[in-house]
């Protein structure tokens, strides 16, 4: 493998890039290994550092101890996403037996699951964000052929130093089964039908995703249940339990303290969370395709507002020149 433009590093590379994988450079974790900030020549760049122990199931079934790093380069060089614009762009990559990632164009704020937890967005900058993630989607479901299953999880989108969300985690549709298997019950942003009712992954297990993001950032609630004990876990404090629960006709389920935000409006808190709710549907026919979800979410006078104030700052631009 040696795609076009893109730097063979080494090891050593990667650990004065990152002081030596310091924890303080340490945002997270994804599927199968660890995010880093990272300096790559006077750039702040992220280093995404691959786990072998928790690759070891698909490197001793497809014998490749690097089919994921090779995977994951080939999607992010592949010509027909080259305009998608929350994609990264890759520097390079290691693969050397002992330390193997990729070190991508971007300058990392964090996770989002982190700054939910944080509290560190408004409302405006929530709307934002969702509407971002949606065009991302929309723009990969358009696609003709989708090589790649979309991890969709707060704990594994990125935000960069201008909010702009960076999806990074992907798995090979040959391991859905083998993630399916994994499964006992539906958590998190997992899709409950593909999980418990041997449904086939397909887009709209990723619209199921999308739901419980947009849930997350407009409740202020969290839905990350990998690390609790199933056997002791409350169903009703499973995020898309208690959205079920608390929703009625014409109701919002938009955090108080986010309705007294700028440009926050009943009506939109009251489409909003119907939107939600319709795509973590259990049927997955009754969810609704992305492009419908992007069009649900530009209707809202928020980003309404907003479109109209970038158009008036571009024109009053155009005109002073």
């Amino acid at each position: 493998m040696n795609p076009t433009n893109l730097v063979l590093l080494s090891s050593q590379n990667l650990k004065e890039c990152t002081n030596n994988f310091n924890q303080i450079n340490l945002i997270g974790l994804t599927q199968f290994g660890r995010l880093f900030r990272g300096n790559f020549h006077g750039q702040h760049v992220l280093v995404k550092i691959l786990d072998d122990e928790k690759l070891k199931h698909i490197t001793s079934k497809y014998h490749d101890e690097n089919l994921i790093l090779k995977e994951e380069i080939k999607f992010y060089t592949n010509p027909n996403l080259k305009d998608c614009p929350n994609l990264a762009t890759l520097i390079g990559y290691t693969w050397e037996r002992d330390i193997k990632g990729i070190v991508y164009d971007i300058n990392p704020l964090d996770t989002l699951d982190n700054i939910i937890k944080k509290d560190g967005m408004n409302w405006v900058q929530r709307i934002n964000v969702i509407h971002e993630i949606a065009k991302f989607l929309k723009f990969i479901h358009d696609q003709e052929k989708q090589d790649m299953v979309l991890n969709i999880n707060a704990s594994h989108i990125l935000l960069d130093k201008d909010y702009k969300p960076k999806l990074f985690d992907l798995l090979l549709p040959s391991e859905v089964k083998m993630l399916k298997e994994q499964l006992k019950m539906s958590t998190s942003h997992i899709d409950p039908y593909f999980s418990l009712r041997g449904g086939e992954w397909n887009r709209s297990s990723e619209v199921y995703s999308f739901g419980i993001i947009l849930l997350e950032l407009i409740t202020k609630r969290i839905s990350n249940n990998e690390n609790i004990d199933h056997t002791s876990l409350n169903m009703d404090n499973l995020l898309h339990i208690w959205a079920k629960k608390e929703f009625k006709p014409n109701c919002s389920l938009v955090h108080k303290h986010l309705q007294e935000d700028w440009l926050y409006s009943a009506k939109d808190g009251v489409a909003i969370t119907l939107l939600a709710l319709q795509c973590i549907e259990f049927f997955p026919a009754n969810r609704p395709l992305m492009s419908d979800v992007l069009q649900n979410l530009e209707n809202l006078s928020v980003l309404q507002h907003l479109v109209d104030a970038r158009s008036s700052k571009r024109e009053k631009k155009f005109i002073s020149s």
